[in-house]
């Protein structure tokens, strides 16, 4: 699929499939400064052929000339893994690798931050009262795709950074600290930030910094005043399909999410842990589906929390030496 802004840049959506039954939409960038990659992909063997047909085919259907060994620029949208696995491999190529600051140590010391993480999210669930035996599984699964090795980027953006040819960096946090969008010319790439269809998974701030609800939700507004004052006419998401009406969409996301902040308020009438909440607002979930349930889960309990419309109704538990698990309840 090709879009040709107002300013005559061609961006191509490239949809690849960085993980089994997972798809991730790339976009490349041409006739705006040096031809720029917007993410990397996974990096895995079958994901690397496809994108390479991908490219193929641009020259097949478009007559758009060039490999992907001629990607001069790779921007990698946020630290999640579908999106920057296959940094080393665009750097190897050739291609100059640019990440937000508060996302470049994921990848440049990418074993640190597994270890940290994993214990972090450790932390964080036996906190939300996730009995030992799921806890132990899920830390397994959670190191299951940290595949990655460390590789040094190139260049380490802030947020009003305008990149060769009149790209400009958005700085948008909450589903990833360094998540940046990118303005191209009357085009906006929304990565994970904003997607048609589904809403981005949510992080408690315990877990990561600069993620949280409250993080994303401000993030959400400012995404819709970019579009506002550039006059964006479509916005491309890192997932599904092209997003026609931005604001609306980022209306329907803003709902959803004070939405799912009534329901874990209604089943807070009585105490229940961050676990329990989970499992009342997704049912019995699976694998890797299980840390996203939680982790969702603990961004809104984390701020109605902060808020003061929850309570931790179990006070005297924590008075003890034991660890206690907090239940929440309404204020």
């Amino acid at each position: 699929m090709r879009f040709v802004t107002r300013g005559g840049a061609r961006v191509y959506l490239l949809p690849v499939e960085t993980f089994p039954g997972h798809v991730n939409n790339l976009y490349l960038v041409c006739g705006a400064g040096p031809t720029l990659l917007f993410d990397a992909g996974s990096g895995l063997a079958d994901s690397e052929r496809e994108l390479a047909d991908r490219f193929v085919e641009l020259g097949d259907r478009f007559g758009e000339r060039v490999r992907v060994e001629d990607v001069a620029r790779c921007l990698i949208s946020h630290a999640h893994i579908d999106h920057f696995g296959g940094a080393a491999t665009r750097r190897r190529m050739g291609a100059s690798i640019l990440v937000h600051e508060l996302d470049a140590r994921v990848i440049t010391r990418f074993e640190e931050r597994v270890v940290l993480a994993s214990k972090d999210l450790s932390s964080f669930m036996r906190r939300a009262g996730v009995p030992g035996p799921e806890r132990a599984e899920l830390e397994v699964e959670y190191r299951a795709y940290k595949f990655f090795r460390s590789v040094d980027v190139d260049q380490r953006l802030r947020d009003g950074d305008v990149l060769e040819g009149g790209l400009v960096v958005h700085h948008m946090p909450g589903h990833c600290p360094g998540l940046v969008t990118l303005e191209v010319d009357d085009l906006i790439l929304t990565t994970d930030q904003l997607l048609a269809r589904t809403t981005p998974v949510q992080t408690p701030q315990s877990i990561t910094a600069f993620t949280g609800l409250e993080n994303f939700l401000r993030s959400l507004k400012k995404l819709v005043d970019v579009c506002d004052r550039s006059a964006i006419v479509v916005g491309l998401g890192g997932h599904e399909m092209p997003i026609g009406d931005v604001r609306r969409r980022a209306e329907e996301t803003w709902h959803h999410h004070r939405n799912r902040l009534d329901r874990v308020r209604a089943i807070c009438a009585a105490p229940h842990t961050t676990a329990e909440i989970a499992w009342a607002l997704f049912g019995e979930q699976h694998g890797y589906g299980k840390i996203l349930a939680y982790a969702e889960t603990g961004a809104h309990v984390e701020y109605l929390h902060a808020l003061g419309e929850l309570v931790v109704a179990n006070l005297d538990d924590f008075l003890g030496e034991g660890e206690a698990v907090p239940r929440f309840a309404l204020a």
